[in-house]
């Protein structure tokens, strides 16, 4: 948490009751009752003066705003809030100020109905979430995080402990602009009190941080896998096709199956395997007999008779 006094709550209604009191025009003082005759009674005592507005310290907020010449479009909203005046008086005041870019980020529409003069309490309710009465430094926010209450008497989120500070879901781009009567830090986005993440619980906090980043782009889906078709079954090697020499004289001889072949096991076959024997010689090939043999006379054939 910040180690800053903040005003008491009372402190932060007299700011919401700012605009009208700094509106107020000095009354003069009431004139000296004229003498009575002693038998007349005395008039009532004249109401006390309504005291003058405190005058605008110079160098205040709302100069540094001007100055700085980003803040158009805020300073155009608290002139319509009536809270100029009193910002400008009230010491020891820091504003979370979004720039001109900030605001332009607004849908039109909200432009247009925050900035209708029928709209000024939801205007000056969403301009005093900037505020807090108090003068922060962003020493006192680095490294701390916690909620803070604003002159809206909600709390907004600050966030020190990441690479910048942050107020609720924006980031200030510059911090520690000194003013006379406080401070003021430039922020990217303007604050929204219903989206307060002080608010919320951390986990909360969390999830709506997330839905403020882009969530990237879902990857495709890869395609099922279809189902694998059996691999074709390649044809031998012309190789294969050709005899394999063998010691025995046995050889063997692959081609491809025709269509409808089947192996002994009855799978269908992819080649067919010719195994061819060596020819046997006989020794008596190309030899003719010359004389009979009487050890083996050939037979006599017999006359068929008529």
């Amino acid at each position: 948490m910040l180690r800053t006094q903040l005003l008491t709550a009372a402190a932060a209604a007299a700011l919401l009751a700012g605009p009208a009191l700094a509106q107020e025009a000095t009354q003069s003082p009431a004139p000296a009752p004229q003498e009575q005759p002693a038998a007349q009674p005395a008039p009532a005592a004249a109401p006390a003066a309504t005291p003058a507005p405190a005058a605008a310290q110079a160098n205040n907020v709302v100069d540094v705003l001007r100055a700085q010449g980003n803040f158009t479009t805020l300073l155009t909203a608290l002139d319509q809030a009536q809270l100029t005046q009193t910002l400008s008086t009230r010491p020891a005041i820091t504003i979370f100020a979004p720039t001109d870019e900030a605001f332009a980020a607004l849908p039109e529409a909200d432009r247009t109905r925050l900035l209708d003069p029928a709209n000024v309490q939801e205007l000056r309710s969403l301009l005093l979430y900037h505020v807090v009465v108090a003068d922060v430094s962003s020493g006192q926010i680095t490294g701390a995080r916690g909620g803070v209450e604003t002159a809206a008497r909600s709390q907004v989120l600050l966030d020190g402990t990441g690479d910048a500070i942050k107020v609720d879901g924006a980031t200030v781009t510059r911090a520690d602009i000194d003013a006379s009567n406080g401070a003021v830090f430039a922020i990217d986005k303007v604050l929204n009190p219903a989206q307060s993440l002080a608010a919320m619980g951390d986990e909360e906090a969390a999830a709506a941080a997330d839905e403020a980043t882009p969530a990237p782009a879902d990857e495709a889906t890869p395609p099922l896998p279809a189902t694998e078709a059996p691999a074709p079954t390649e044809p031998p090697s012309p190789a294969a096709a050709n005899p394999t020499p063998n010691p025995t004289g046995i050889t063997e001889t692959q081609r491809p199956a025709s269509p409808g072949a089947t192996a002994p096991n009855g799978q269908p076959s992819a080649v067919t395997t010719t195994v061819q024997s060596p020819p046997v010689q006989n020794p008596t090939d190309g030899q003719v007999d010359g004389d009979e043999d009487p050890a083996n006379p050939a037979p006599t054939p017999t006359p068929t008779p008529n």
